[in-house]
Order: C-alpha cells, then sequence, then structure tokens
C-alpha cells in the first residue's frame, strides 16, 4: 500500500514542474497505478480486520468512510484552487499523500506488535 501511496504523492508533485500539457497525463498515469495498487489492498485489510460475524459491518463502515470522502473531497479540493491557487493545492495535497505514508507505516507497526503479542 505504500508504494501506492507514493505514486499518488508523486503525481501530485510532477503537476508542478512544468507548464507542458502532456504532464497531466504523466501524473494521471502515476495516480491510476497509485489507486490500482491501494484500493485492493485497503479493501482486503478491512476485510481481514474483522472477525467472522461482522465482515458486513466493517466493509459497510469502510464503503461509508470511502463515500464520505468522495463527498467532502471534491468540494474542498475546489475551495482550496479558489483561495490558494493550483500549484499550493498540489503541494498540499502531496504533503497528505505523504502523511498518508507515515500514518501506514505506523499502522504495519501497531499491526506487527499486535502479532507478537497473540
Amino acid at each position: 500500500m505504500i508504494c501506492g501511496v507514493i505514486l499518488i504523492g508523486l503525481s501530485f508533485i510532477i503537476l508542478n514542474l512544468t507548464d507542458w500539457s502532456g504532464i497531466l497525463v504523466v501524473g494521471l498515469f502515476l495516480m491510476s497505478i497509485g489507486e490500482m495498487i491501494i484500493f485492493p489492498f485497503s479493501n482486503a485489510y478491512a476485510m481481514e480486520r474483522s472477525n467472522f460475524g461482522n465482515k458486513g459491518e466493517y466493509m459497510a463502515l469502510y464503503m461509508m468512510a470511502f463515500s464520505i470522502a468522495h463527498i467532502f473531497s471534491h468540494n474542498g479540493g475546489m475551495h482550496l484552487i479558489d483561495s490558494v491557487g493550483f500549484d499550493k493545492t498540489w503541494v498540499i495535497a502531496a504533503i497528505l499523500s505523504f502523511g498518508a505514508v507515515i500514518l501506514i507505516m505506523a499502522l504495519g507497526r501497531l499491526m506487527h506488535i499486535e502479532a507478537n503479542n497473540e
């Protein structure tokens, strides 16, 4: 999952490198590959964390979080672009992506500690 999040963060950084319009294709390619890596693993992670009797509850919460993120991120992104511009918005998105890398690494450590305690 970390590789996918890094690719998404790089796609935002690449958008600031040049004014060449073809860079959009490169950024879109990196973001698409990153999403294809992240989403199956995040879905599987939610399934693995659940118990036998409550897999549906975990998956419902996963899908609700995913849907809420899609509702608010588009509006928030547009407001951010309006207030600070495109370049700074891409930098902020890249910073958030690399913050997500740190959180995923911390989650991996917690899972390792939990596995050793059992």
